[in-house]
């Protein structure tokens, strides 16, 4: 047993006490008691948007984790991560500083080094509600539903470009290990079936100081804690 704060970021999460009681309550409103499962962000993912950007084939939703690890050169030579540019500027992908998971991921989605690729815009908090194998719903951020790849209409995309009522054969996880754990803890894994039902707004209810730490619930709940707050949150590893 750790506390939250203690906890490596990736790592799912197992709840298993709160020592401060007020806080105990607040989160036992919101669906998080004793054996609720999450997963915690690291710090330096915490603020990260998804962003929409169109390559030389390709028009695809990148998590803004990876999207901080893309390094573009701009028309005037200047290199920036890919999270930083404008709406609608251009650039060249030049380097990445992700592992061979980045890679992979990119080539699936018909992106490589040295392409031109065009930033359309930073997309706001939502989350996909979706059915599992015909039984049980999901919540899932933007940013963990573009990384789900597979076929539906007899086409090949991302799960952020699948449409409403269709069903969705799911081939592969994209992104790193912590995102494709975390998926694979929601049951979702290659030859699932997922259901588009709705698009909502996301949802986030923060404690304490901002922007200190973050935890993602398995309904798609993003809660932000600071380090007091973090300290009194007692978890293990599932």
């Amino acid at each position: 047993m750790m506390t939250l704060e203690e906890a490596y970021a990736g790592d799912i999460l197992r709840l298993v006490r709160i020592s401060d009681s007020k806080l105990e309550e607040n989160l036992n409103r919101i669906g998080l008691w004793p054996g609720s499962t999450f997963v915690k962000f690291s710090k330096e993912e915490i603020g990260y948007q998804s962003v929409r950007v169109r390559g030389e084939k390709t028009n695809v939703v990148l998590g803004g984790g990876m999207s901080a690890k893309i390094i573009v050169t701009r028309a005037d030579g200047s290199k920036t991560p890919l999270f930083e540019m404008n709406s609608k500027e251009e650039g060249k992908i030049e380097a990445l500083s992700g592992g061979p998971k980045l890679y992979e991921t990119l080539e699936t989605l018909g992106l490589k080094i040295g392409d031109r690729i065009k930033f359309l815009r930073k997309l706001p908090p939502m989350e996909y509600v979706a059915v599992l194998d015909k039984k049980r719903h999901l919540h899932l951020q933007e940013g963990i539903a573009s990384k789900i790849w597979g076929v539906t209409e007899n086409q090949e995309i991302q799960f952020t470009s699948a449409r409403v009522w269709k069903e969705f054969k799911v081939s592969k996880l994209l992104g790193g290990t912590r995102a494709q754990r975390y998926l694979t803890s929601l049951g979702i894994k290659q030859g699932t079936s997922l259901i588009l039902i709705g698009i909502e707004e996301g949802k986030r209810i923060g404690y304490g100081p901002k922007g200190h730490l973050a935890i993602q619930t398995k309904d798609g709940l993003h809660i932000y804690l600071g380090p007091v707050e973090a300290d009194s949150i007692y978890v293990d590893v599932v």
